[in-house]
């Protein structure tokens, strides 16, 4: 593989805009989608959060999902406001983007799942270096298998780079139920609001509500 230095170039760039100064301690970071952001994203991102002095979730940038990139970001950042040591950026151009990983956002389409080596190097490389990460937090996933192949191959590659993979479970609902973004954006075709408000912090159900123009549950 070979990472050209526009792409360095790009990230010290965009650690400047985005962060703009160091902080000290350790650093892990999350990528998330988030389409929309659920209970279980919240979850994670609360374990992850009390094991680093500071976390930065990256948000999956590519406009290919269901809610867009600014919608997405802005649920994110509304429900984590309470965290003071988390910090809400955009990924770029080269973090689960078309450039570097196509086949996440067609998913439902893969037979075959292709090498997604070159993205995770690239935060290994660059990323991780430039806005000095050292943990990568990741979420379980056991039915979606491009996800579950790009955990793998993060937890194969990272390390050589100094990186911590660490793996967290998957959050249920009240009824055991697991939490996704999928199930999610079903319970919101049909309009299944009652389900909805076990899956989803008040900040993103709010945002949805006033989406979906029906009144305050």
């Amino acid at each position: 593989y070979y990472i050209d230095s526009s792409i360095v170039a790009y990230y010290k760039n965009h650690f400047k805009i985005y962060v703009g100064k160091e902080v000290h301690g350790r650093k892990g970071a999350i990528v998330m989608n988030c389409n929309p952001f659920t209970n279980g994203h919240r979850h994670l991102i609360e374990i992850a959060a009390s094991q680093v002095d500071y976390l930065y979730i990256f948000v999956v940038e590519e406009d290919k999902s269901r809610f867009s990139f600014v919608d997405r970001k802005q649920m994110i950042s509304n429900g984590v406001r309470d965290m003071s040591n988390v910090y809400v950026v955009p990924s770029g151009e080269y973090i689960i983007s078309q450039k570097t990983f196509a086949q996440y956002f067609k998913k439902d389409q893969i037979e075959i799942v292709d090498n997604m080596d070159y993205d995770v190097r690239i935060f290994g490389e660059v990323v991780a270096k430039e806005f000095q990460i050292s943990i990568r937090f990741i979420g379980e996933e056991p039915y979606d298998k491009v996800t579950n192949k790009y955990n793998e191959t993060m937890k194969r590659i990272l390390p050589e780079y100094g990186i911590d993979v660490i793996e967290i479970p998957r959050l249920s609902s009240g009824d055991g139920e697991i939490i996704s973004a999928s199930k999610v954006r079903r319970f919101l075709k049909e309009k299944n609001f009652k389900a909805l408000k076990k899956m989803l912090p008040q900040s993103t159900l709010e945002y949805l509500l006033d989406k979906n123009q029906v009144d305050k549950l």
